[in-house]
């Protein structure tokens, strides 16, 4: 049976393909790694390819991996299972450039997150960049047991993905990985009345992070919104409103608003 990744991609990365292929297989892992540390439900690898650097960044995100994870479980408002994250050498830069992906939209299928190794880029902004890639995937692993709608291969899934990356890191960590701007681009499609059946459609997950930080500048929590769940993000809308115009009145929110990130309502929202 054929395995398709859910793969997180600079916005203007336009393929899986630029990811490098892993060329050995060991055990249940895309690449040969070893174990540098293990948090909670969390166990680090290090690809072994990747020496010394990658076993030193995997040990840094040990210490930081729990607090997102706890986060994401009362974001969900479910517990979430095991997970191994393996620092690997997706772009072949070590700047993380290469991005993230795993398989499945849970914890059994998609329960091994492979990040790229983001060393190059030196400290401290490695190790953020490296949580907001983690964040990504794991995110997506919590997505299948809520059971709400949100489809981690999908465009409402992706964007809210996005979304809890941009939230466990400082602001400008995942500017590389903004879609808002890719919707403003492509004429502000409605993409909020049906979702995309893909993960790498920059326009479709760009009006889906949008819509996401409208609905907190409005004073939604991220959990409700989250946790209302949704196939489409104006079911999400009518059952956190009662309303069915979410693409119209988001349309109206952003009349005179310049869309040059994810998040054109300015809001810090945690």
């Amino acid at each position: 049976m054929t395995r398709f990744r859910r793969v997180l991609l600079p916005a203007r990365a336009r393929t899986t393909a630029q990811l490098t292929q892993p060329g050995h297989r060991a055990a249940r892992l895309d690449f040969p790694a070893n174990k540098v540390g293990a948090a909670g439900k969390v166990t680090v690898s290090s690809a072994t390819s990747l020496g010394d650097p990658g076993v030193e960044l995997a040990g840094r995100l040990v210490d930081a991996v729990q607090s997102p994870y706890d986060n994401l479980q009362t974001l969900f408002g479910i517990s979430g299972g095991p997970v191994t994250v393996v620092v690997a050498p997706l772009s072949g830069r070590n700047d993380g450039s290469g991005g993230a992906y795993h398989y499945g939209c849970d914890f059994a299928s998609g329960g091994v997150l492979y990040l790229d190794a983001t060393y190059a880029l030196g400290m401290p902004v490695a190790l953020d960049l490296e949580i907001g890639l983690y964040v990504a995937e794991l995110s997506e692993s919590f997505m299948g047991p809520q059971n709400k709608g949100w489809n981690c291969g999908f465009s409402n899934g992706e964007a809210l993905s996005r979304y809890c990356a941009e939230q466990a890191t400082p602001p400008g960590t995942m500017v590389g990985f903004a879609t808002g701007p890719a919707w403003d681009q492509a004429g502000r499609p409605d993409w909020l009345s049906k979702t995309e059946d893909t993960d790498q459609d920059n326009a479709a997950t760009g009006c889906g992070i949008v819509y996401i930080y409208w609905m907190l500048s409005r004073g939604f929590p991220a959990s409700r919104i989250v946790q209302a769940g949704g196939a489409t993000f104006s079911a999400n809308y009518q059952v956190l409103t009662g309303r069915t115009t979410a693409y119209a009145e988001l349309m109206d929110a952003l009349q005179d608003l310049t869309i040059a990130s994810d998040n054109p309502f300015s809001l810090l929202a945690a």
